[in-house]
């Protein structure tokens, strides 16, 4: 089976370990380059794990090392340090902490079967149909950068495109994004920091700020605050995120300073959050499916956006595999059918993740007594 992904974000590279683990042919358009940096950390929980081990990866992914440290407890502290909760972690939790740099090179080195095409575009011109197999345009193959082609013959087409997937709306499946109301500024100390033992997310009026150990001592925190929709630090006459960022937690316990000052200027990343206007119905048309963000992009309220991904490529991989040889392609599989359970397994469940976490964070922001 011949399967084009597009996107090499995480949710693509799972996608494309797993399928290639399943002896299809798969080959990556990605626009950006190889040594693109993959963001800040991630914290993923049990149903993440059981996608990895679904696609053929868990072995590799229980060998990475992940935070949290061993004796870590769960605590939420008021902005003035004082803890309003605390837990010990359970023993086998399920929560593995993350640099997203180190997930995606567990990723990519899971992929020696995989054809890739860093620095190229690729969109669909023809999604297809049980006889008709898809078709893409491909800007900047053949190591000529501005020049288009078309390539056909593609069983499946797998859009991990993101937030912003330019696949969902050639489709015609976009519903349109919602801005949640709040920035989310996310970093990675450059050096070990002392978090006082704990981990955690804590909430002060509009605003939050969650601390995650990683195995190495350093920590990912992400700090997030009710603002105008497309406000940065130029627009506030600020000279950086960091600025920013500093400014905007200041009056906060002396962990969070320390955390923001041992991150460097320009690993201090931030965004605006949104989710889709509301759940898709389909993640599908004709031979091309979405997954991950491009499929239900969701607030990161409950920490599932990228476990709901790999639940996406699990299914994928699964449904692949267990396709019988009858059916009209080439290879016998009848992709739109598969692609159609596909999205009866995924589009219902993943919706309602979405207003879930959607919900959660409605809860968090909404304005209270500090």
């Amino acid at each position: 089976m011949r399967i084009a992904i597009i996107g090499a974000g995480l949710v693509g590279l799972a996608t494309a370990a797993g399928l290639a683990r399943h002896g299809a042919q798969v080959e990556v358009f990605e626009r950006a380059g190889e040594g693109s940096p993959a963001g800040a950390g991630i914290s993923l929980f049990p149903n993440s794990r059981k996608a990895m081990r679904r696609l053929g990866l868990g072995d590799g992914f229980d060998r990475l090392p992940h935070g949290p440290p061993a004796g870590i407890r769960t605590a939420m502290r008021r902005r003035d340090g004082r803890i309003r909760f605390s837990a010990p972690a359970p023993r086998d939790h399920g929560v593995r902490m993350f640099h997203r740099n180190d997930l995606r090179e567990f990723l990519l080195e899971s992929c020696p079967d995989v054809t890739f095409h860093w620095r190229v575009a690729a969109s669909v011109a023809d999604d297809g149909d049980r006889l008709r197999r898809a078709r893409l345009t491909v800007d900047g193959g053949g190591g000529a950068p501005g020049s288009t082609r078309t390539v056909d013959g593609w069983d499946l087409v797998i859009a991990a495109d993101g937030l912003r997937s330019r696949t969902r709306t050639a489709l015609g499946l976009d519903p349109g994004l919602r801005y949640a109301g709040y920035t989310a500024w996310r970093g990675v100390t450059a050096v070990p920091v002392d978090t006082d033992g704990t981990a955690g997310e804590d909430w002060a009026g509009e605003h939050r700020f969650g601390t995650v150990p990683l195995a190495d001592g350093r920590a990912y925190w992400f700090a997030v605050a009710s603002r105008p929709a497309g406000e940065t630090a130029v627009s506030r006459g600020l000279m950086s995120e960091k600025d920013a960022v500093s400014r905007e937690f200041a009056d906060w316990y002396r962990t969070v300073g320390m955390l923001i000052d041992a991150t460097p200027d320009d690993a201090v990343l931030r965004h605006d959050i949104h989710d889709l206007a509301r759940p898709l119905r389909a993640f599908h048309r004709g031979r091309v499916a979405l997954a991950g963000d491009a499929a239900h992009a969701m607030t990161p309220d409950l920490g599932q956006g990228a476990g709901a991904g790999f639940e996406d490529a699990a299914a994928l991989c699964a449904l692949v595999a267990g396709a019988r040889g009858d059916g009209p392609d080439g290879e016998g599989q009848d992709a739109v059918a598969l692609l159609e359970r596909y999205s009866s397994q995924r589009a219902r469940s993943a919706g309602r993740v979405l207003l879930a976490s959607r919900f959660m964070g409605k809860v968090a922001h909404r304005r209270r007594r500090v």
